[in-house]
């Protein structure tokens, strides 16, 4: 467990575990605190609430299913040629993204957040395997301060990015739903 090889899976591993909780509560909570969701955020909701009309819950997961992807080959290419600094980067993105989004936005909210859960429950397990990996990387503070820039430059471009394609995405699903097979 104090290898590199072993530790750089649990950035894919723990994304899923965290993104399940979402997967399963953002269309209930949705439904749920509808009202104080548009009071909360009129503009722009969490969970691309304001971009998806139909098809909520597997919109929601074909983003999660991009990220999940994007962060498997993270991990992967980071084995392979042994190059670590963008799978700490991005790790360290997921953590800034379970701290200042999850749970930050469940104290504004004043209630259950999806995501707030597995956010709590995997933060220092997360601190601590970057903490190992560093341990291992002989990582500086230099490079540490760069990987949490390139970590958060990957959560402000990729969320908001996703956020926008979940409505083409919902509006496809629903196209798919709603079309008759011609035999």
């Amino acid at each position: 467990m104090n290898t590199m090889s072993f530790i750089v899976w649990m950035l894919p591993v723990i994304f899923m575990i965290h993104d399940f909780e979402e997967i399963i509560m953002a269309e209930v909570w949705g439904k749920r605190y509808r009202q104080e969701i548009n009071t909360v955020w009129p503009k722009k909701q969490p969970f691309g609430l304001n971009y998806i009309h139909n098809c909520q819950t597997p919109t929601f997961s074909i983003g999660v299913g991009v990220e999940f992807l994007l962060f498997s080959l993270i991990s992967l290419f980071s084995v392979i040629f042994q190059s670590y600094f963008l799978w700490y980067g991005a790790f360290l993105g997921l953590i800034l993204h379970m701290v200042f989004i999850h749970m930050v936005m469940c104290v504004w909210f004043k209630n259950y957040v999806p995501g707030v859960i597995t956010s709590v429950i995997f933060l220092l397990p997360s601190i601590w395997f970057l903490y190992a990996a560093e341990k291992i990387l002989y990582y500086g503070a230099g490079t540490i301060l760069l990987a949490c820039l390139l970590g958060s430059v990957l959560i402000i471009t990729i969320i908001p990015m996703l956020h926008k394609f979940m409505g083409s995405w919902s509006k496809w699903l629903y196209k798919y739903s709603e079309a008759q097979i011609k035999e």
